[in-house]
């Protein structure tokens, strides 16, 4: 299994985790109430495709249920997708989340990796893309957006020279969007009938429920029949779908969710900025990524783990190496600890 964020090692409830891009205000109180009442119903089967939560989504993105389909989790959808359509050719953009490489090797395809270069602060080049779209011809152009863990959104004019390359070329654009309610910017949804592209959302990161798996697609009503064709039943549980309508009518927890990003962004860059061992990226995700200029990420983590704080190194992702860390934004209390703890780290190395 490939390496993710998470602490699962003992006395975790003790640990601060900016391994995981997950909303440190937790699970609305809204949603907790709601699911508390709806454990007397168990017994029941959930509905064998999720049609509530496919019209919850409809309302609030104003587009047709047949436009929809919900997994469990946004990580069951990157699976289905590969193995509904087994592109021949797959191109990623990387450095990005490992586990679209692994869900396209298990069906065979063939991978091709572009890499955005830290020299250009793994901004996307988009001349050099678009050669080498029309160099490989991939079936498949995969890309985070924002990306994990870099950071870089992709803007709209650069968005519409790669679809208009890959609709040259008859291929599909499949674009992770599971961090796009972190940031100010415009979702990409309405290229979906226009051009062949697949949208991947999850509801995990922003509500902090990453132990409900929530996730859904968004397609034509083709690509979408294709994959329900593959899909099993009842991947979607009760509790899930109960939660569905609470979060997206808690427009209170949303609202205080953008407050503590835009606050506690801005302090924690301004703040890392200040060490001068460590680079930090610019980001529209709710993480920086991270570059040590002296030691290496995994003595950091040790140290750090020895004070109760626990962060991703990124070692494991194409492209990167030991130098490399991501840490999540948390409440200002953890980011002020391990502000200092990273200070003491360097401190006591020197």
């Amino acid at each position: 299994m490939n390496k993710h964020g998470g602490y699962f090692g003992e006395n975790k409830n003790k640990i601060i985790d900016f391994s995981v891009n997950i909303n440190p205000l937790g699970v609305p109180n809204k949603l907790i109430n709601r699911l508390q009442e709806s454990l007397k119903h168990l017994e029941r089967y959930p509905e064998i495709d999720g049609e509530s939560g496919k019209i919850e989504l409809s309302r609030r993105l104003n587009i047709n249920t047949e436009n929809i389909i919900l997994g469990n989790g946004a990580t069951e959808l990157i699976y289905l997708f590969s193995r509904a359509l087994k592109p021949k050719k797959v191109m990623i953009i990387e450095p990005t989340f490992t586990e679209y490489e692994r869900a396209f090797k298990l069906n065979e395809s063939e991978i091709y990796h572009f890499e955005t270069l830290e020299k250009e602060n793994f901004q996307i080049n988009i001349e050099r893309l678009l050669e080498e779209i029309e160099k490989i011809r991939p079936d498949l152009l995969v890309m985070c957006n924002p990306n994990n863990p870099t950071g870089i959104f992709t803007e709209a004019e650069s968005m519409m020279k790669i679809l208009n390359k890959l609709k040259e070329i008859n291929s599909y654009l499949f674009i992770d969007e599971s961090f796009i309610d972190f940031t100010d910017k415009k979702s990409y949804i309405s290229f979906i009938e226009s051009y062949p592209t697949f949208i991947l959302r999850s509801m995990t990161k922003t509500y902090a429920i990453p132990g409900l798996r929530l996730g859904y697609g968004l397609g034509n009503k083709s690509l979408i029949e294709k994959l329900k064709k593959q899909k099993e039943p009842w991947t979607i549980n009760s509790l899930a779908l109960e939660a569905i309508p609470i979060l997206l009518g808690d427009e209170n927890y949303f609202r205080k969710t953008n407050d503590w990003y835009k606050f506690e962004k801005k302090y924690l860059k301004e703040n890392l900025e200040k060490i001068e061992d460590i680079k930090t990226y610019e980001s529209n995700g709710n993480f920086f990524l991270c570059k040590l200029k002296k030691s290496d990420s995994k003595v950091i983590k040790e140290y750090l783990l020895d004070k109760k704080i626990y962060i991703r190194t990124c070692e494991d992702f194409y492209g990167l190496n030991q130098e490399y860390l991501r840490l999540a934004i948390r409440t200002r209390e953890e980011n002020e600890l391990l502000l200092k703890e990273i200070k003491c780290f360097f401190k006591k190395i020197k």
